[in-house]
């Protein structure tokens, strides 16, 4: 998520952008040959000067319907399946909740420095992702920099979480692994509200202060599975009854078809 001095994510280039089809044509061609296989094509004069995030996107809008028809995005990767149990103590399990929870609380009380004393003090390198950011987060000086800047970054106004699906793992005495999913919200100023859901995971010490971080790492969605995420959410209500009705439709359509098929075969 952002810090109080990170940069807008890629939602607000989406929101940003003024004409994004023709950026999607133009983003394709500006893509390197890591992103299909072939040789890199080269960049026009508007798509050079295109912003990384936005080009990242039209990208994405292009590779969407091949990335649809491929059998790793045939709905599989929508599939979500009953969280595993994981066997823990109670006591580990609850001490580590209670900081991920205590987490979210900082970040809406929006005194976004106070989340610096639930990390462990005595850990020479914490280190931190933010899905918004170039590049991890390594050693205090950088960390703080993010959740306590000197400049807190006007244009936030607003931040709120909410942490659920927590799952903890003992992996020492004194060691814990978290993965759960984050709720967040933002507001930035002159601008709508966004949220998303991110995948977060953590790694927490259990010191005389009790359970605190010494890695934190954001996961979100790749920008192929997020877009098709948001076509999804954008589907009119009475789609679905109207897909019912289509479909027995369609299935009368294809029986006519082969049944005159049929017909024109058994005349010639």
């Amino acid at each position: 998520m952002p810090g109080a001095g990170g940069r807008p994510r890629l939602t607000a280039a989406i929101g940003a952008s003024p004409d994004l089809r023709g950026a999607a044509a133009a983003g394709l061609a500006g893509t390197k040959s890591g992103m299909l296989g072939g040789p890199a094509m080269p960049e026009s004069e508007e798509t050079s000067e295109m912003p990384a995030e936005l080009r990242l996107l039209a990208c994405s809008l292009c590779l969407l319907p091949m990335l649809s028809m491929s059998p790793a995005f045939a709905a599989a990767h929508k599939t979500v399946l009953p969280m595993v149990p994981i066997e823990v103590d109670p006591a580990v399990e609850a001490g580590v909740r209670a900081v991920i929870l205590e987490t979210a609380e900082r970040w809406n009380s929006q005194d976004y420095a106070s989340v610096l004393e639930l990390w462990d003090p005595d850990e020479p390198y914490p280190t931190y992702l933010a899905e918004e950011q170039a590049q991890w987060f390594v050693g205090w000086e950088r960390l703080r920099n993010y959740l306590d800047p000197p400049q807190p970054n006007p244009i936030v106004e607003a931040i709120h979480e909410r942490m659920y699906d927590i799952q903890v793992k003992q992996i020492a005495p004194d060691l814990a692994i978290a993965i759960w999913e984050m709720r967040f919200h933002m507001k930035r100023f002159m601008a709508n509200a966004i949220g998303e859901t991110v995948r977060v995971s953590a790694v927490l010490r259990n010191t005389p202060a009790g359970w605190r971080y010494i890695h934190w790492a954001e996961s979100p969605k790749s920008a192929p599975v997020y877009i098709e995420d948001l076509y999804e959410q954008d589907v009119d209500p009475e789609w679905e009854a109207f897909y019912e009705e289509a479909r027995q439709r369609r299935k009368e359509v294809v029986r006519k078809k082969r049944a005159e098929l049929r017909r024109q075969r058994q005349a010639d």
